[in-house]
């Protein structure tokens, strides 16, 4: 899809890449996610938005919460090595997590 769209100067948007209400946790709590979060001192969903945005894509985590929105936007000040992209990649299991 990313190379088909890039055609068109297009570039992929992630709405609730953090998995969106009911999965947030179980993306959060996996296993390459946790690995990561060590290697970098940062949260789960720091590392998921870096991902995305390293990726290419445009990602829109939500939330009302300050503390959530201060952290989100806190991703600039490190980047994934191509080794965490890839492992992070393969969590991928297209699929939907969101029913709405």
């Amino acid at each position: 899809m990313k190379a088909h769209i890039a055609k068109y100067s297009t570039v992929m948007e992630s709405w609730f890449p953090l998995g969106g209400r009911g999965d947030t946790q179980t993306l959060f709590n996996a296993p390459t996610i946790i690995a990561i979060t060590k290697a970098h001192g940062k949260s789960s969903a720091q590392i998921i938005i870096r991902w995305h945005l390293q990726a290419g894509n445009i990602a829109i985590p939500g939330s009302s919460n300050e503390k959530h929105i201060i952290e989100d936007a806190s991703v600039w000040d490190f980047s994934l090595t191509d080794d965490e992209m890839s492992r992070l990649a393969t969590i991928n299991k297209d699929r939907r997590n969101a029913n709405y």
